[in-house]
């Protein structure tokens, strides 16, 4: 069994939980989700240490964090001490990177989110210790990523074109980052069995939203089409980061069928994935962002044996186009008739449409496939 280094912002899911505990707002959950599931795929077939930079600011509880080191199976997690002070972020990141890195290791490949640029560059420097391949994971394209510069971003992607090799989520991003026909795996993303142990956290049918709830992804649209159709006995179950959590209660107030239970840990997401009627993804067309992103809440919830709607998207199409319930767009009127099949379709068609779904997704993007895929192709 070889060993890796992944470095990444995500954490543990044993720390997780209290971690979240600790923002004001919460962070993005996505990243976390993927990388966490990323990483427990590569730990399937190989040793990985993760050196994990916990994201922290003025929104989070305490301005410093400790050194940590965490067993898991087959993952050591490894956290360097990070604060809240810009100047230590970036000055002494690398002198505390080194202080939790593996000792007399040999490390063949290290895998780093393209997206971050402090991890991107201290993953660079660290290759030269243990002259290895680097690996990008590249889950967007860098000109998505909003409040920095464009010159920030060219940097991002001219540091992400210099790496050994990449896991990519799209052919679009894997032809952004690799100019020099290095190795490339492509993925649709990573999935999960799980059995909920814990009983419902929401009583009678719903329909679940989770994810990152930014108006541009189709909140609002959704909250819309509920309130339009108003099943008294079925209610709208929405978590995850908004940025303005005001904003979102006003527009629901006037419901009590509509609970905004904010983020959650990732157990509970799932929980509330698996318990619900069927789970939706209201994410408008963008032709700017759909090359570039597939739509992973969709695959967790089909994986999960869940019926899903999700808004048209080209990518998932390829090779889930009879298997998903599809809206036109993300505007009330056709989520509204995308609802209705769902709410109209039989018990037994229902089954058929979520067993198919669920044996496509686990066939591409299992723990097992995917790991087995990056050991193969990285190391």
């Amino acid at each position: 069994m070889s060993r890796v280094l992944y470095f990444t912002n995500a954490v543990s899911q044993l720390m997780f939980k209290d971690y979240l505990k600790n923002w004001k707002v919460s962070p993005n959950l996505s990243n976390q989700n993927f990388h966490n599931k990323l990483i427990r795929a590569i730990a399937k077939f190989d040793k990985v240490n993760v050196i994990s930079i916990r994201p922290i600011n003025s929104n989070f509880t305490y301005k410093k964090l400790p050194q940590l080191v965490e067993d898991e199976f087959n993952i050591c997690w490894r956290y360097p001490k990070v604060s809240s002070s810009k100047v230590a972020k970036y000055l002494l990141l690398n002198k505390r990177i080194k202080k939790v890195l593996p000792k007399n290791e040999k490390i063949k490949a290290i895998f780093v989110d393209t997206l971050n640029m402090s991890l991107l560059k201290s993953a660079i420097k660290i290759k030269k210790t243990y002259r290895c391949k680097l690996i990008g994971i590249c889950t967007d394209n860098p000109n998505n990523i909003s409040f920095t510069s464009s010159s920030y971003k060219s940097k991002l992607i001219k540091l992400g074109q210099s790496l050994d090799g990449y896991i990519c989520l799209t052919s679009a991003i894997s032809s952004l980052y690799n100019k020099n026909n290095k190795p490339v795996l492509l993925i649709d993303g990573v999935s999960e069995e799980y059995e909920a142990t814990s009983k419902p956290m929401i009583e009678g049918q719903y329909i679940y939203f989770g994810g990152s709830l930014m108006e541009e992804y189709g909140v609002y649209s959704l909250i819309e089409a509920y309130k339009c159709i108003n099943p008294r006995d079925i209610k709208l179950v929405l978590c995850g980061h908004h940025v303005n959590v005001d904003k979102l209660n006003s527009s629901i107030k006037d419901n009590k069928n509509i609970i905004y239970l904010g983020p959650v840990s990732y157990e509970d997401n799932l929980n509330l994935i698996k318990n619900s009627l069927f789970s939706i993804n209201p994410r408008p067309i963008n032709p700017k962002i759909d090359e570039y992103s597939i739509p992973s809440k969709t695959l967790e919830c089909i994986s999960l044996g869940v019926l899903n709607i999700t808004v048209n998207n080209l990518l998932l199409k390829e090779h889930y186009d009879d298997c998903i319930i599809w809206a036109k767009s993300s505007s009330k009127e056709d989520l509204v008739d995308a609802i209705n099949k769902a709410l109209s379709l039989s018990k037994e068609d229902k089954e058929t449409l979520i067993k198919k779904a669920k044996e496509k997704v686990m066939e591409r993007t299992s723990l097992e496939i995917i790991g087995k895929q990056i050991h193969d192709l990285f190391i």
